[in-house]
């Protein structure tokens, strides 16, 4: 065992692990994989043993020619810089969107319409996405004129952060560099990949990612269908020859996984929808004692309902996505029932 977080070892290896953990662990390819009980049971530190447990599944230290103690110091790293103070925007989420996305790559539409090297990325992204997040919107940022949006120049701030210190951290020591292997060529593929789903998950251009899927993925997909008697071979082998629509296919992978929340069993919805608002309330309570524009009026702790806010969430933004993500191509219909 090697470096104690708390009370608890972080295992060398993955056969290294706690029994209270390993047997949590036999669980995290269903949907229904309660992220709270390994949160708890790991002292807030769920991502590092499910990070191992689902990169080992899908081969990634083979793929990125790295050791496992290699690859257990990157999700030692990142997982020290997301805030366990941030009530939603912690390493919690980020492996309970990483869990999402392993979720989705296990499921054989979309696993064969991407290359190995894509689905390594994306399990990269979703492990990074939220990284050093301090618990305050762009928004509040951009208003607050933060040494962040005056960097980003108030364009996708959070997100243009986030994947900029995944690669200084990477790169920082050798000792977790796992990408320090790779050449020129596959560690430009896979950073680009990175970058542009992590870019994906900023909210301003939601609307626009969801359209394009359906306009470029499921309109020709439904057509193609219709007018032969294609199979799901014959559909996913035409998403892998053209990677602008692997790239959408990614971009939607990762949006959807991100704000899955509202498709999970209602008591971890539940769980999140109150995790999140808390986050919400403190940055409007912030706010209002330094004078600055209130962006989120409906969360106001003292008037807020809940229930009310997250179903304008779910009408506004995650219905016609997980349609869209649903629609005939990838057959989530468990998700959207």
């Amino acid at each position: 065992m090697n470096q104690s977080h708390g009370h608890l070892s972080v295992p060398v290896t993955i056969n290294d692990v706690p029994p209270c953990i390993a047997r949590l662990l036999e669980n995290e390819e269903s949907w229904d994989f309660n992220i709270f009980e390994l949160e708890a049971v790991t002292h807030k530190k769920p991502l590092v043993y499910l990070g191992m447990k689902i990169f080992a599944r899908f081969g990634v230290c083979e793929s990125l020619n790295c050791s496992e103690a290699t690859l257990r110091a990157w999700f030692q790293v990142i997982e020290a810089n997301y805030h366990s103070s941030n009530s939603y925007h912690n390493s919690t989420h980020a492996a309970d969107v990483l869990h999402a996305t392993a979720f989705f790559l296990g499921k054989d539409r979309v696993k064969g319409s991407l290359d190995q090297l894509d689905i390594v990325a994306a399990l990269i992204a979703a492990t990074v996405h939220d990284v050093d997040h301090p618990g305050r919107t762009n928004s509040f940022l951009c208003n607050a004129s933060s040494e962040l949006a005056v960097l980003y120049n108030d364009t996708a701030v959070l997100e243009s952060h986030h994947t900029a210190l995944a690669f200084q951290l990477t790169a920082k020591d050798s000792k977790c560099n796992i990408f320090k292997n790779l050449n020129r060529n596959h560690y430009r593929t896979l950073r680009q990949a990175i970058i542009d789903m992590v870019l994906a998950t900023e909210m301003t251009k939601h609307f626009e990612h969801v359209n394009k899927f359906v306009n470029s993925i499921i309109k020709p997909s439904e057509e193609s269908n219709s007018n032969s008697e294609g199979s799901d071979c014959d559909c996913t082998t035409n998403l892998k020859n053209f990677p602008d629509n692997q790239t959408l296919i990614k971009r939607m992978m990762i949006k959807c996984a991100d704000v899955a929340n509202p498709c999970r069993p209602l008591e971890l919805c539940i769980e999140w929808a109150g995790r999140i608002s808390e986050e919400y309330f403190a940055q409007t309570d912030e706010e209002k004692r330094q004078g600055l524009p209130v962006v989120m009026p409906v969360f106001d702790r003292n008037t807020c309902s809940i229930p009310k806010s997250q179903i304008s969430f779910i009408d506004y933004f995650i219905m016609d996505m997980f349609d869209a993500w649903d629609g005939k191509t990838f057959h989530f219909s468990q998700l959207t029932n």
